[in-house]
């Protein structure tokens, strides 16, 4: 009986170790958690903008595409002598 007694009292301890081994993994969801909600505000704050300096660089791409072209005409129309 006392052999029982003590290895219940020794399975007990290591219960005992358990909640404070949680505990680091409980902070680390919790962290995980806000940075979590941060990033979804971020998305909801910048998205829009980011959206706007997209279309704005394609459009200014397409222009210097068009430019480039354009050069090049140019020059070639300069190299014939017209």
């Amino acid at each position: 009986m006392e052999e029982a007694v003590a290895g219940a009292k020794e399975a007990l301890d290591h219960m005992k170790l358990a909640p404070s081994a949680i505990e680091p993994m409980q902070g680390a969801v919790n962290t995980s958690v806000a940075v979590v909600a941060n990033i979804s505000s971020l998305t909801t704050t910048w998205g829009p903008l980011l959206q706007k300096v997209k279309l704005f660089t394609e459009l200014v791409d397409g222009i210097a595409r068009v430019s480039g072209r354009t050069d090049e005409l140019s020059a070639v129309s300069d190299s014939r002598g017209d």
